[in-house]
């Protein structure tokens, strides 16, 4: 059977908006995206390199009151050169793909997260422990990214996902306690504790950011096998002007 005019100017604008949907899903990366994780890691980097960063000072000593403030600056703290580079690049990707993803919401988001980890840390890691480092919030923005990717089912977010478990796999075996963990002194009880609160914000906030986005062709006025018999209009006397289509954005 051969379309009729009306039928082939229907497929046409189909695929015009899918096209459009397309490039709508795939934002260009803006600078400003940048601005505040260099921001963070270079005072991360300046902090360390000016020998600011003390344990006595920065520490997260658990449930010690007099340490409490530390829930603020223990990101800032880092033991030797090469645990500040682990954790500074791969801070810096992860902080700007939280923030092209999730735009001005982000920095809430981020926010809460480095709050939430750093009270975590002080609250349930062990009495006896005297914790530095971003690695809590590396792993809290890592579990955060890679979750979302599955919950939203959005596939620049699952691309990500796939990224991260390529580049950070490792880092799965952090969150618990193995001898290599406990031989080397990293706190894996922090670790866990940043990725079960990215794990948490990544469902309860699924409704936020990045949305999958799909067109419903819902044509209220009429279907294509009620207005075309063999090339013939028998709908009666519509128009393409007349069609309303519809999408949704799934939450």
């Amino acid at each position: 059977m051969m379309m009729g005019p009306m039928k082939k100017e229907i497929i046409l604008l189909k695929t015009n908006l899918n096209k459009n949907l397309s490039n709508f899903e795939n934002k260009e990366i803006s600078v400003s995206t940048f601005y505040l994780p260099f921001f963070i890691c270079t005072i991360i980097f300046l902090t360390h390199l000016f020998n600011l960063d003390t344990r006595e000072l920065f520490g997260i000593r658990p449930q010690k009151i007099d340490s409490i403030i530390s829930i603020f600056l223990v990101p800032f703290a880092h033991s030797d050169f090469n645990h500040l580079i682990n954790n500074v690049i791969p801070l810096f990707f992860l902080i700007s793909v939280l923030i092209h993803f999730y735009e001005s919401f982000s920095y809430k988001l981020l926010f809460l997260m480095y709050f939430f980890t750093g009270f975590g840390m002080w609250f349930f890691c062990p009495l006896n422990h005297n914790i530095i480092g971003a690695s809590g919030v590396l792993y809290c923005l890592s579990s955060f990214l890679f979750f979302s990717g599955i919950f939203k089912k959005n596939r620049q977010l699952m691309a990500i996902s796939l990224i991260i478990v390529f580049l950070y796999g490792g880092m799965f075996w952090g969150i618990f306690d193995m001898p290599h963990n406990s031989l080397n002194n990293i706190s894996w009880e922090s670790h866990r504790i940043g990725f079960s609160i990215g794990i948490l914000f990544s469902y309860i906030f699924k409704s936020k950011g990045p949305k999958k986005i799909e067109f419903n062709w819902d044509d209220e006025e009429f279907n294509d096998d009620d207005i075309y018999d063999n090339d013939n209009i028998t709908g009666g006397d519509k128009n393409s002007d007349e069609i309303e289509y519809k999408y949704s954005i799934k939450k």
